[in-house]
């Protein structure tokens, strides 16, 4: 299966809310395949408080669409293929590009909140930057590596990984919220601050096999993002996506090339009045 074809049923699939007034009873099923993939996105091993919670939301959400004892079943079944991706591909550039995909369609979602599900997506990596207008967020690997990109980005040598103090992170967040987050005066999170750690190890993976023109590819797009327009192969390897999606990643950049395009236009067209009207002066 390809990463935009996993990552699309997975996002339908895994979306499975709270009925907080259903008396959902524990099904053997629902349970081995929640247990299987949440200890796979964890980590570790659930607590049985944990592993019944998040079985009654499952059961209790599929019964609110209508769906009896064997429907619900159907549905687990996609789990053992998200399962085997995280064992084996966790880490990966594809992989944090999907968790970072998964967990942000769940953390915008109403019926999420206050839900063992979330709290449990939430645990391995944080959400710590949130806007809420375009609906993306940045976790702490997120920012962490935003910060090596920029190191790497000013640099003539290989990307090297550095972990922040915890001090100068919470202050970084800080300064992250103030220009992205939930205020009046905030303005859009640029797309690439929740692809930074997909993009980071992706970078760091593929460096050793990159050729001389890749790595400057790499570090133009490092340094510039949008405006440093990569092949479309470059997309596919540095953020682990197949062909399609990588397509489509690059479009995303594009158009958002062709705003700043404009944007600019406009700037010189007003500045150019500006000196007209002031030379008749």
């Amino acid at each position: 299966m390809t990463l935009s074809g996993f990552a699309l049923i997975s996002l339908c699939a895994i979306a499975c809310v709270s009925c907080l007034g259903a008396a959902a009873q524990s099904d053997r099923i629902v349970s081995s395949q929640q247990k299987a993939f949440y200890e796979a996105w964890l980590r570790r091993d659930l607590r049985n408080d944990e592993l019944r919670s998040i079985t009654d939301e499952f059961i209790a959400f599929y019964r609110k669409k209508g769906k009896d004892r064997a429907g619900i079943n159907e549905a687990t079944k996609p789990f053992a293929e998200f399962t085997k991706f995280l064992r084996e591909k966790d880490g990966t550039p594809g992989a944090l590009t999907w968790r970072h995909s998964l967990l942000a369609v769940n953390y915008f979602d109403p019926d999420m909140q206050n839900t063992t599900e979330l709290r449990l997506l939430t645990e391995p990596d944080p959400v710590r930057v949130v806007d809420p207008g375009y609906k993306r967020l940045m976790t702490e690997k997120d920012v962490v590596a935003l910060v090596n990109i920029y190191h790497f980005a000013k640099s003539d040598g290989d990307p090297r990984h550095k972990e922040l103090a915890r001090q100068d992170l919470e202050r970084l967040v800080v300064e992250l919220d103030r220009a992205y987050g939930n205020y009046q005066t905030a303005t859009e999170l640029p797309q690439f601050y929740g692809e930074a750690a997909a993009f980071w190890a992706g970078v760091q993976q593929h460096w050793p096999h990159l050729t001389a023109e890749e790595k400057r590819e790499a570090r133009a797009y490092a340094d510039k993002t949008y405006k440093a327009l990569m092949p479309t192969q470059m997309y596919a390897k540095l953020f682990g996506l197949d062909p399609n999606a990588a397509f489509s990643r690059r479009q995303d950049d594009f158009a958002a090339v062709m705003v700043f395009i404009n944007e600019v236009n406009m700037q010189s067209i007003v500045l150019s009045a500006i000196r007209n009207a002031a030379a008749k002066w």
